[in-house]
């Protein structure tokens, strides 16, 4: 099966968040809950002080600072669509083509070739399909693939087969 597509940005940030969620899903809330915790203690620490002055004002900051960054830890979307411009992918067109052996892509610049055995990490949401393989994410935008390469893209990467797209 061969076909030709682009990563949109909602591609982009679509295979991003399938591909954050397979590799994070145990250890996602731990962390965070423990940072916001940590970093309330600091705020009702720095509240609670009597002496105004530098230290309650740093432990405030840093505590609010620890809040913030595990809250964004908890939706990670915000970074994937802030960081596509940076990727080179906007405009930029890719042929793919996908046989019982593997997968081959072919971009401007470069060719990636992997085996089935060689894809790690696999799934799909309703925009995309992501398959990681060889320290590469490849995304297949479900608008560029009929019904019918879609089913065969399931089969050939042993994706659990769906009713409807």
């Amino acid at each position: 099966m061969k076909f030709e597509y682009e990563i949109s940005l909602e591609d982009y940030v679509a295979s991003q968040m399938i591909y954050f969620k397979l590799k994070t899903r145990p250890r996602r809330f731990k962390p965070a809950a423990f940072w916001i915790a940590s970093g309330a203690v600091f705020i009702f620490v720095a509240w609670d002080q009597k002496v105004p002055g530098w230290a309650p004002m740093l432990l405030a900051v840093t505590g609010a600072w620890w809040i913030y960054v595990a809250t964004r830890s908890l939706f990670p979307g915000w970074y994937y669509r802030r960081y596509y411009p940076g990727t080179g992918l906007a405009g930029k067109k890719f042929q793919a083509e996908l046989n019982e052996e593997g997968l081959e892509v072919a971009g401007d610049f470069c060719t990636w070739r992997v085996r089935w055995a060689g894809v790690t990490a696999k799934g799909e949401n309703k925009h995309v399909f992501m398959l990681h393989g060889a320290n590469t994410l490849f995304i297949f935008g479900k608008k560029y693939l009929t019904d019918e390469q879609q089913h065969e893209l399931r089969r050939l990467a042993a994706l659990p087969m769906v009713a409807s797209t």
